[in-house]
């Protein structure tokens, strides 16, 4: 199926400015291509992703304090003294006589050592790390999560531009049909068929018409610009949804059995698990703080002292201060904490109320997953039914319309009758689009729900997407 489109009147600058993507560029952009572009460059999902990367991180943190942990230090010193002090001395004619005596040392000491320590028993670390795999099991179903939503968001932004297009182009359908109509009343009234009342009601129909087609260009290029936030670039022509698209009823269509696939499969839901018991886990860490601990340590010295002393009047005594010591030590450390000033009861009750904190989110949480299924479920059935029934509609409002205006013809229906007909027949037109794209995004949002949604979808999607085409010449004319 080519879609193509007439243009009928020139168009004013804003409307040739949001309408310029129906025209075929030489690259259209089809729905995967605006996916891929918004994973490359949705800020959003990227911060998500950095997210998880720190989260992942939290685990490695707690395992940390039950691992080894060496230390190697190093250490060089020079040390010079200089002292000066009485000093007994024996002189051969006046005997012992008291001097001033003077020792300067120079000392040079270099030495490293090694410690190894290791926890043996710490039941506050030992949940603690427990907590931390929790975390990372939350942070992966917290990307999951991420993961799904730029789905959800492109196809929202992407249907959102083909939305704002099909209401354009209806309501400048209509503003055509109305300017149309308000000529042949003009005509009528000239020659004296109706009165001036009619000419009005045609001018106020058409003045109506305009300003919804100005809101509607403004639209589109709203929309237009919520699609390039997301894609980081303006896009071009745009694939739109054919007519062959059939809505289909969930499968399975059994409410009950999504509501069991929302519970087993909703990654959001299944963080708020994860966060639960994280919380339970650092509860009873903070709880065991209070229990004691026994860590093993072995520590390795080696030194190396070596010097000189020059000593007035000298000495015999004085050797020089060399020396080379070796230290090994073994330890086994049993610590009981007695008190420390309110600090551990304190934050095994906070601990405590943040635990009860994630239980009852993990509740409400699961409370609304049950609720959006079903919702969503009902949604989109009715969807389904809503699709069918607007499309209807459409033949419905044009068989009225034309039973109208020939009504209007032999005079048995006034100006108002054919024109509240024709604004029912593209509010049908409008109706039905919109339809068609609810029930595309709800579709989406039920599979988001549940968690089976993923980009296959996005895949499966684009097979009802036809690429648009340049208007032929008599199209144009």
């Amino acid at each position: 199926m080519k879609l193509q489109r007439r243009f009928y009147a020139p168009l004013t600058p804003l409307a040739a400015f949001v309408l310029s993507w129906v025209s075929v560029t030489a690259q259209a952009d089809t729905l995967v291509d605006i996916y891929e572009l918004a994973l490359e460059n949705d800020a959003l999902l990227k911060a998500k992703v950095a997210q998880y990367g720190a989260d992942l991180e939290l685990e490695n943190l707690a395992r940390a304090p039950l691992l080894p942990q060496a230390v190697a230090g190093y250490q060089v010193s020079e040390t010079e003294t200089d002292t000066t002090s009485p000093t007994i001395i024996q002189d051969p004619n006046l005997g012992f006589v008291v001097i001033d005596g003077n020792s300067v040392r120079n000392i040079d000491n270099e030495g490293y050592d090694v410690s190894l320590s290791q926890t043996l028993f710490n039941l506050s670390a030992w949940f603690g790390w427990r907590a931390g795999k929790e975390t990372s099991r939350q942070a992966e179903a917290n990307l999951a999560a991420a993961q799904q939503d730029p789905i959800v968001r492109v196809v929202q932004v992407y249907f959102a531009v083909l939305r704002a297009r099909d209401n354009l182009r209806a309501s400048q359908a209509q503003e055509r049909a109305l300017e149309r109509q308000l000529e042949q009343t003009r005509q009528r009234f000239e020659v004296g068929l109706i009165a001036i009342t009619d000419v009005y009601e045609a001018e106020a129909a058409r003045d109506l018409a305009q300003v919804t087609r100005i809101v509607d260009e403004n639209n589109v290029a709203v929309a237009k610009e919520n699609l390039s936030v997301l894609t980081g670039q303006a896009p071009g022509a745009l694939y739109v949804l054919g007519e062959e698209f059939d809505p289909r009823p969930p499968e399975p269509n059994d409410r009950a059995a999504w509501v069991d696939f929302a519970l087993s499969n909703n990654n959001e839901l299944a963080a708020a698990r994860y966060a639960e018991e994280a919380a339970r886990q650092n509860a009873t860490s903070s709880k065991m703080e209070h229990a004691p601990t026994v860590t093993a340590t072995y520590r390795y010295q080696d030194s190396e002292t070596t010097g000189s002393i020059a000593q007035n009047p000298p000495s015999l005594f004085n050797l020089p201060p060399n020396s080379d010591q070796t230290n090994e030590t073994w330890q086994v450390r049993f610590d009981m904490p007695l008190f420390s000033g309110g600090a551990v009861s304190a934050n095994r009750r906070r601990a405590a109320e943040q635990f009860n904190v994630a239980r009852e989110s993990r509740i409400n949480l699961t409370r609304n997953t049950v609720t959006q299924a079903r919702s969503l479920h009902m949604t989109v059935v009715s969807d389904v039914a809503r699709v069918k029934a607007r499309q209807q509609s459409i033949v419905s409002t044009q068989s009225a319309l034309d039973a109208t205006q020939a009504g209007y013809e032999v005079g048995t229906r006034n100006i108002v009758d054919v024109l509240n007909a024709q604004n029912k027949v593209f509010a049908a037109q409008r109706d039905y689009a919109n339809s068609r794209y609810d029930f595309i995004i709800n579709s989406l949002r039920l599979k988001e729900a549940a968690g089976t949604l993923s980009p296959e979808d996005i895949a499966r999607l684009e097979g009802f997407l036809l690429q648009p085409v340049a208007p032929t010449a008599s199209a144009a004319e």
